[in-house]
């Protein structure tokens, strides 16, 4: 897979559901994803096989589902009738359209519904804020941007050339991420390549927590000294540290990916 399908790939398994996930924690968010009625689109791209719905009541809530990675619902594995659905010719125009520029995309399904796709542009605006400035919400920042790096990992994972060679080494353990300034715990299962938040599914191999939302805001910004951080208290691991550490290798990989040098 090329790099810009990899990207395509990680923004529909990955970036596009913190959209669900960030939104119950904020007001603008939500605001930006409301609208007089419910309005879902679903997102394909030629030559990729993951697509992405997205589903927005009124109230601003959204939900999200991709029939094409573990765990996804069987009533996603259909177009729902009232669903505008766009189909990207390239991948290439589908990053395009995710960064709001002029994109080229065919729009079928409820094409009624094109007079709601508004609200699906303004909540990605919104999303792009959160991600890409941790002085707009730092905590959700944090957040989010940890929650679309382990998302993304499980991507990677299922997609990348190398990804047979990194999963044998990483093994099939679970790792857990906390932080007392975070909405909940994040969670990866290296076994099933699935991530979430709130209780793990399964008792972990290895546990990170970080002691303050700065010192998790330097491990995303690559600044922490993580030596100084495990010894200060900062940062705690529990179990296997040698995989967290060949874990980190596949974010950074992630993060290069989703956030190219401008």
């Amino acid at each position: 897979m090329n790099p810009t399908f990899l990207t395509a790939t990680l923004t529909l398994e990955a970036a596009l559901p913190a959209l669900a996930l960030l939104a119950p924690h904020d007001a603008e968010l939500r605001r930006a994803a409301s609208g007089p009625r419910p309005f879902a689109v679903t997102l394909s791209v030629r030559g990729l096989a993951s697509r992405r719905r997205l589903a927005f009541a009124p109230d601003g809530t959204v939900t999200t589902d991709d029939s094409t990675t573990p765990g996804a619902p069987a009533s996603s594995r259909h177009p729902f009738p009232r669903d505008l659905r766009l189909w990207f010719p390239t991948a290439n125009q589908f990053l395009r359209a995710t960064a709001n520029r002029p994109a080229l995309a065919l729009p079928h399904g409820n094409l009624a519904a094109l007079g709601q796709l508004s609200r699906f542009k303004a909540a990605g605006r919104r999303l792009e804020q959160l991600l890409r400035d941790p002085a707009v919400h730092p905590a959700l920042f944090a957040y989010g941007n940890l929650a679309v790096g382990l998302a993304g990992a499980c991507a990677w994972l299922r997609h990348h050339p190398d990804a047979p060679a990194r999963r044998a080494a990483l093994g099939d353990g679970l790792l857990t991420f906390a932080c007392p300034a975070l909405p909940a715990p994040l969670w990866i299962d290296l076994a099933a390549l699935t991530s979430g938040t709130g209780p793990a599914p399964r008792p972990p191999v290895a546990e990170l927590t970080f002691a303050t939302l700065g010192t998790l805001l330097a491990e995303l910004a690559h600044t922490l000294d993580a030596l100084a951080a495990l010894g200060g208290g900062e940062l705690r691991i529990r179990g296997h540290l040698l995989i967290a550490e060949r874990l980190s290798l596949v974010l950074n990989e992630v993060s290069r990916l989703l956030n190219p040098p401008s």
